[in-house]
Formats: C-alpha cells, structure tokens, sequence
C-alpha cells in the first residue's frame, strides 16, 4: 500500500524546469532511501511534499488525499527534519518540546512526558532538558530537532539530511531509532549523503538525477545480490545519465 505518491510533479525556477517527476511513491511500513547528487532535487522533492514549496504542476497525495496546499492538514501525520537543527533556540529542550507536542495537538501530559523521556533517553541527551538549545553542540540541536519530529509519533517520517553533524555514536542510534518505528508500522522517507546509513537500514532506493526519477523503488537486497554497494550503484546510474 501506498502512504504518499506523487504525480506529474513540475517546479521551475525563473523558466527553467528544475523538477519534474512522473511518479513517485513511498511504501507503508518502509525505510525508503531517497538518493542524488548535489542540486539533482531531492530538497526540492522534500519541500514539496512538506508544503513549504508549491509545484507549479501535479498532485502529492497522502493517504489517498490530495495535499490541499492552502489547508495542509497533512502536517500533522508527518515528521519533517532538515538538514539544520529545526529548534525555537531561546526555549530550553523541554520547552521546545512541550511546544511542539502542543502544535500538534497532543493534549495528555503524561503521555506526553512519556513520549520526551522515551526520545531524550534514546539518544542520551536527557542531561540536558533543562538547558537553552542555544547553548547546544550543534550535534545536539539536531539530535532535539529530530526528536522534535517524533514527538507526536507521526505516520511518516519525511527527513532531509537528518544525520548532519552528528558524530557515529549518534548516527548508530538515530538508525535503531527508525528501525524501531518502521517495526511498529511506521514509514520513513529519507534522503541522505550518508549511503552507508542507507544502504544498513532501507528497504528500497530512488534516484533523482536532474531533476528527473531515473530509478524508483529499487530493493536494496537486490543491489547487493550483485555483490554492489549502494554507493556504487549510485554512482554507475549517474554517470550512465551524463
């Protein structure tokens, strides 16, 4: 079952067509990596579905909903984090994350307690839930924005570089963290230069390349049937398209 397809997809930029995707769909209760290099759109491909761009053509359907971009109801079923610590940095980490849970909409203080301590725990930064995010490693503040992301358990995990400036340690727990919640049926569509995370944790890769889907869907099991890593299989279908 689909959780998220985009159709005939087109954004251009002062005339030009800088993404154009005719199909694109993310699998429910998968790791679905999302690969390309620098500028092939995979941001782009991230802000849309987020809302935060509008395509100048095609749908992003969620659920089997059309994403209405004036209402973006969508939002509360999706998890974003960019590739830069999405924080409130004057508030402390609970603050922040109070917040959060509010925007939300969730209303259970306990739960919500709960769902913080699970998290600050998970990635060891319990410490510092009463410290200024300001005052944060960089490292972290991205650690709090991916919680952030977590915090009301959304149906699908939208992440754009999430593992940016964190250091092995983080990484290692980042990834148990989305096994874990692909595990209790959980979707996560995650776009990453960090393709050894990738090629341990995903189900399925695309492709991106000039804006273009050159591969969909393809297993990650199946790459490496071939004795090829995920890196060179990239590499091998982006030169094949220069």
């Amino acid at each position: 079952m689909d959780i998220l397809r985009l159709e005939g997809i087109k954004k251009n930029y002062d005339g030009q067509c800088v993404l154009s995707i005719d199909s694109l769909t993310i699998k429910k209760g998968t790791i679905s990596g999302y690969l390309g290099t620098n500028g092939a759109g995979k941001s782009t491909t991230i802000k849309i579905i987020m809302g935060i761009i509008i395509p100048d053509q095609g749908e992003v359907i969620f659920q089997d909903r059309k994403i209405d971009y004036n209402h973006p109801a969508h939002k509360k079923y999706i998890g974003y984090c960019p590739d830069y610590p999405a924080v409130f940095e004057k508030l402390t980490v609970l603050e922040h994350l109070n917040f959060m849970a509010y925007l939300f909409g969730l209303e259970d203080l306990k739960e919500i307690e709960k769902r913080i301590q699970k998290y600050l725990s998970h990635f060891e930064i319990e410490k510092y839930k009463n410290t200024l995010i300001k005052n944060l490693s960089r490292g972290n503040k991205q650690k709090v924005s991916i919680v952030s992301s977590l915090i009301h358990e959304p149906e699908l995990l939208v992440y754009d570089e999430p593992t940016l400036g964190l250091d092995p340690l983080s990484i290692k727990q980042f990834k148990a963290m989305l096994m874990e919640y692909t595990q209790n049926g959980g979707t996560v569509f995650l776009s990453s230069h960090s393709l050894n995370t990738i090629e341990e944790i995903a189900d399925t890769v695309s492709i991106i390349h000039n804006g273009l889907i050159v591969k969909e869907n393809i297993f990650v099991n199946e790459i490496r049937e071939n004795l090829v890593s995920v890196e060179d299989y990239l590499i091998s279908v982006v030169e094949g398209r220069e």
